[in-house]
């Protein structure tokens, strides 16, 4: 098996050295190159493949933000990591939509290695190469026109308050998905990690948050069809409840308050897959709930129509963008909660129930064929099936 490729791009020569030697014990794992600026990164990029760049930030001529750009426009399926022992805001906004993970220097070869190693791993969440490409590729996820513009209107109102953007953010998904991203980077180094948007607009603050929408664009209007605009607005609710129900069920089974706030999160965002394939790949939803007529399992006819499930896209798309293990992992395995090993309910399990009592997703339709399998094996191995009804009924109950 042919090792991975990685490319290390920093002006000071002492610092790759010390890079160098630190990350020896990965030579086995590794093909590792090592080059002084964004234009010989260019150059072996042009001839030789690479699956990881890792960049610094500050360097003569054309700095990390820049490179990361051209990389992502060059070759989008390469992991992309931001290095930096600068903490000007400005310089951490420009590296918000090349980079896929910003570490702040002094950053020791422990937390890069596991860093790169995490990113390399979800390829096993998605195998194919090209969907890989045109998630790694994201600058940015669609939200609907209405909720983009709302959220800019209410910017540049002199009231604007942290609980009132919160409001507005909280309730889509792809805002959600960016505002943690960015908030959870090493650049603020918080104690742990944050996991709803009122969280995060409170240790942004609404400078910040705003310089994020109105002038660096981290958050996109979709400008397509009104009829696509108005699913993922039905999407985005549909979402939003889940995430309730998978954090109700989570106290249902006594969950730490950290597992509920994870289950919360993963519950919100197990559909973010499904706006990256309305975005890039509307046409084929079509074929699909053809397929789903039929009575094909959901699940199946997205791997047949699209090449993966929207699980295993927003999953991947979680990690590459610094999710912690736990929601990435309940993404992942919202539809299979069975294959993580557990004596007792996990998140994944709380998400999956979720999904699967919430009903078929707006995307799909009404219609049974796009609600999600219950596993119900996985919950009589956990000794729980008597609890089943009582379940639906709390979903019902929360509607």
């Amino acid at each position: 098996m042919s090792r991975y490729r990685i490319l290390f791009v920093d002006d000071e020569e002492n610092v790759l050295t010390g890079m160098r030697r630190m990350l020896r014990g990965q030579r086995n794992e590794w093909d590792m190159h090592f080059v002084l600026d964004a234009q010989a990164a260019l150059a072996v990029l042009a001839t030789e493949v690479f699956d990881v760049i890792v960049s610094d930030m500050r360097m003569p001529g054309m700095d990390g933000a820049a490179l990361l750009t051209e990389v992502r426009r060059l070759y989008p399926g390469m992991l992309r990591i931001i290095l930096s022992g600068y903490s000007e805001q400005e310089s951490v906004m420009r590296t918000v939509g090349p980079a896929h993970q910003f570490l702040a220097k002094p950053c020791s070869s422990q937390t890069v290695a596991e860093v790169i190693s995490r990113g390399l791993e979800l390829r096993r969440v998605l195998e194919s190469e090209s969907l890989r490409r045109l998630v790694a590729g994201l600058k940015s996820l669609p939200s609907p026109s209405d909720t983009y513009y709302a959220l800019v209107s209410y910017l540049n109102n002199p009231m604007a308050s942290v609980s009132g953007v919160a409001e507005i953010i909280a309730h889509d998904v792809a805002m959600t998905v960016e505002l943690l991203k960015v908030t959870n980077s090493a650049y603020f180094s918080l104690p742990s990690r944050v996991t709803t948007p009122l969280q995060a607009v409170r240790v942004l603050g609404l400078e910040i948050v705003a310089a994020l929408v109105l002038k660096v664009g981290v958050f996109r209007g979709f400008s397509g069809e009104a009829v696509t605009a108005r699913l993922m607005e039905d999407i985005n609710r549909d979402s939003m409840f889940v995430g309730r129900l998978a954090r109700h069920f989570g106290k249902m089974e006594q969950f730490e308050s950290r597992a509920l706030e994870e289950a919360f999160c993963a519950g919100m965002l197990s559909s973010v897959g499904l706006l990256v394939l309305l975005d890039r790949m509307q046409g084929r939803f079509y074929r699909l709930k053809d397929a789903l007529g039929k009575g094909q399992d959901l699940l199946q006819a997205e791997l047949e129509v699209f090449g993966a499930t929207h699980l295993q896209l927003g999953a991947y798309l979680l990690g590459l963008w610094g999710f912690n293990k736990a929601v990435v992992e309940a993404v992942a395995l919202c539809g299979q909660p069975g294959l993580l090993p557990a004596e007792r309910m996990h998140v994944a399990g709380a998400v999956h129930l979720a999904r699967s009592l919430a009903g078929p997703s707006p995307a799909y339709g009404a219609g049974e064929g796009g609600r999600l399998k219950l596993d119900e094996a996985f919950f009589h191995s956990l000794g729980k099936t008597e609890r089943l009804k009582r379940w639906s009924a709390e979903a019902v109950a929360l509607r």
